[in-house]
């Protein structure tokens, strides 16, 4: 059965800094090609929805230039914290930060020449009203960026237990919730039902040998395994087992990980 819950299962604010960071590491320079793709220039006016630490408002931020303008939204007040301490410390003056969420950002319509998210509407039980709520936001002509991930697509050679567990526990957790595990595989799809008439797509499968990003997985895990306990998918040594387990393939340069396919779809209004 589903529940009815929304809440968010990782952690926020400066509990997550150090996870967002890797993440970005690991998805940053493909995100960063989507986003020239679609247009992304100096002066334009920009909003990323589900902004999180700020990573990629900054760099868009950047982009725009002084002549630009660009609004990070997140619903955690943790995160927008974050991401204005960020801001400042990059003596950024075109970025503001402020708190909303994907089906009420609290800004007006047709207002901006791109909206953004990246990894957002896989938390939501309603993407294709949020992804409506994104063209809402933009002028006739301007773009949609969207990035998620297939939770379905990624690879571990040689194969571990440890690994196949963690999709496994991830998938059913999100069932639980409402969520689709394999949305950024749905997303083309997605953005035709929400009124675009010609989408494009790219996509981005990380490969990781070695070093710290090889760690992302397994800080995820940390994050969501006390949600496996209370809602009855694991037990509480299950998952200290699984967290021993994935740390050690991490640090193992043998094992060949592949992180979770991004599905990137970027369109015109």
């Amino acid at each position: 059965m589903k529940s009815s819950s929304t809440a968010y299962i990782l952690a926020t604010g400066s509990q997550d800094v150090e996870r967002l960071r890797l993440l970005n590491q690991v998805y940053g320079h493909a995100s960063h090609a989507v986003l020239r793709r679609a247009g992304l220039a100096e002066e334009l006016r920009v909003v990323e929805i589900g902004c999180g630490t700020g990573n990629m408002t900054c760099w868009i931020a950047r982009q725009v230039g002084p002549g630009g303008a660009v609004i990070g939204l997140d619903k955690n007040q943790p995160q927008i914290e974050q991401a204005r301490r960020q801001a400042a410390e990059r003596k950024l003056t075109n970025v503001t930060f402020q708190q909303g969420n994907a089906y009420a950002p609290g800004l007006p319509s047709e207002s901006f020449d791109m909206a953004y998210c990246r990894l957002v509407l896989i938390h939501l039980k309603r993407p294709l009203e949020a992804l409506r709520v994104l063209r809402d936001l933009v002028r006739p002509g301007g773009r949609v960026v969207c990035e998620e991930l297939d939770l379905g697509q990624w690879l571990c050679n040689p194969r571990t237990r440890c690994m196949e567990r963690f999709f496994e526990l991830n998938r059913e957790l999100r069932e639980q919730c409402g969520e689709d595990y394999r949305l950024g595989s749905a997303l083309p799809r997605l953005f035709r039902e929400a009124g675009f008439g010609a989408p494009e797509a790219s996509a981005h499968f990380p490969l990781v040998l070695r070093g710290e990003t090889k760690r992302l997985l397994a800080m995820t895990f940390d994050q969501f395994a006390p949600a496996l306990v209370k809602q009855g998918l694991a037990t509480l040594g299950e998952v200290m087992q699984i967290a021993q387990d994935m740390a050690q393939v991490a640090a193992d340069e043998t094992t060949l990980l592949g992180l979770p396919l991004a599905v990137q779809v970027w369109a015109a209004k």
